[in-house]
């Protein structure tokens, strides 16, 4: 009877352990609860089943016993509440760190900064004496033979978003002679008043973010032309005769800006004039430039070209008189001198000539900037100029005109190796550009440019020009001039970008 009853908690166990492990998958399973306890009675009639009776001994029913409420307590399901830790993977605070925006930039990131250095050394086989200057007044930068500093510059921009600015300094010769071309008849121009040393320097306001219209307002370059005062940006070292003679390197005054999509750009300008921030008279010049655009899909252009205008006096409304022999100054004359016997009367003084504010000078621009391939690109740029000028120590004006026309074409031979040309032909009709007064002069330039760039920050340049004129401008010698010219010339530009 004894040994029936223990083979019978045994079994009883076994089932139990059974049930168990049974309840508890079907928890993992299924949230709905599975009744353990009724499936254990059909189970209990196993009574003839023989069991050895050494076996149950380490059993120790008395222990085991509690085992069985066990399944029981599974069974009811409360404990399936932990299957909610299956969200727990999808709370991982993990994500808004790894995708937090970065800490905001230091201020001095939003500025685009650049440097450069210019420097050559310059052959004039006439053998111009001195050295300074030996290349005559038709060239820009590239005046002194020898090695020379052209100039060293530092530009930082910063966008209009919505407020922005340029500041653009630089140091040297080229620097001096850039802000020291004006047509103020005293002869004070930028240099003369402190700015020797700023290219450019305007703010700039753009009133929305997604808005194609931007004002600048300062002094900036030049919208016209295809040439530029830094050599880098250009396709040859030295720069032509119609961006020196036939046009304003600089305003200042007021830009307005409008990006109308990507054909169409408009710029118009009110300023003081050509090359000066302290103006010479009480105008105004005015400006206007199309630019059309034929992207070429690689965001570039296949070819862009600008029509442009600028119209405004460029003479003094004051002028000062100088009275000959015999004459002394009156104000109330129109040529501000008048015959007189006395000995100590005023032989000199200064006159208002409103009339000049009148008297506009007129330029026409066209451009063309053509890349139909990577490795090519094609420049054509045409100008007229006309101004009604005053005749000295009179009332009278005449009229005087000059135009030009240069074509320049570069090709990469490799990435770090190209050919350039440029050919222009200039026409001064009364001197007033060239400096010869009175005088037609017409000019003829030819340039070949060889650049190598040995690495993205150093570019080297050679220049072999020839200038010709119907004049006799050039210097050669000591003291002589002649009508041709011929240099060469090697540029070095080191530059951060």
């Amino acid at each position: 009877m004894l040994r029936r009853r223990l083979s019978l908690g045994f079994q009883l166990l076994t089932l139990g352990s059974a049930v168990f492990a049974t309840s508890t998958g079907f928890a993992q399973t299924a949230p709905p609860p599975a009744p353990a306890p009724l499936p254990v009675a059909p189970v209990a009639p196993p009574t003839d089943a023989p069991a050895p009776a050494p076996e149950p001994a380490p059993v120790a029913p008395v222990e085991v016993a509690p085992v069985a409420p066990a399944a029981s307590d599974v069974a009811p399901s409360p404990q399936v509440e932990p299957l909610p830790a299956e969200p727990a993977e999808a709370v991982a605070p993990a994500y808004p760190e790894t995708s937090a925006p970065a800490a905001d930039e230091d201020w001095y990131d939003a500025f685009d900064v650049k440097v450069f250095a210019d420097a050559y050394f310059g052959v004039n086989y006439n053998a111009p004496k001195p050295q300074l200057g030996g290349n005559g007044d038709t060239r820009a930068f590239d005046t002194s033979n020898g090695f020379s500093l052209a100039w060293a510059g530092i530009d930082i921009a910063h966008p209009a978003d919505p407020i922005g600015g340029t500041l653009a300094l630089r140091f040297g010769p080229s620097a001096k002679r850039y802000n020291s071309v004006c047509f103020a008849s005293n002869g004070k121009c930028d240099a003369s008043y402190g700015l020797e040393n700023v290219k450019q320097a305007f703010a700039s306001f753009r009133p929305g973010e997604s808005s194609p219209i931007s004002f600048d307002f300062g002094k900036f370059d030049t919208i016209y032309g295809v040439e530029v005062a830094e050599s880098q940006d250009n396709i040859n070292y030295t720069r032509g005769v119609l961006y020196w003679l036939g046009q304003p390197a600089f305003h200042t005054g007021l830009r307005v800006n409008a990006d109308l999509g990507s054909n169409l750009t408009l710029r118009a300008l009110a300023v003081n004039g050509w090359n000066n921030t302290v103006d010479n008279n009480a105008g105004k010049t005015f400006g206007l430039q199309a630019i059309g655009h034929a992207p070429r899909g690689d965001g570039k252009d296949l070819v862009s070209a600008a029509i442009g205008y600028l119209g405004g006096p460029e003479q003094d409304d004051l002028g000062t008189v100088q009275c000959g022999v015999g004459s002394a100054f009156d104000p109330k004359s129109p040529s501000g001198c008048s015959p007189t016997t006395q000995p100590n009367a005023p032989t000199s003084g200064n006159v208002d000539r409103p009339s000049a504010n009148g008297k506009w000078r007129h330029l026409v621009d066209f451009a063309v900037v053509a890349e139909p391939i990577e490795s090519l690109r094609l420049l054509l740029n045409a100008d007229f100029g006309v101004q009604r000028t005053r005749v000295a120590q009179t009332t009278a004006f005449q009229t005087q005109q000059w135009w030009g026309v240069m074509a320049g074409a570069r090709y990469a031979v490799a990435q770090s190796f190209g050919v350039a040309g440029r050919g222009e032909y200039y026409h001064d009709d009364d001197g007033l550009t060239t400096g010869f007064v009175g005088n037609r002069v017409n000019i003829v330039t030819g340039t070949i440019t060889l650049d190598y760039l040995p690495g993205k920050n150093l570019l080297l340049r050679l220049d072999n020009r020839f200038d010709w004129s119907d004049r006799q401008i050039y210097p050669k010698g000591v003291r002589d001039l002649t009508g041709t010219q011929f240099t060469t010339t090697l540029g070095v530009v080191a530059m951060t970008n």
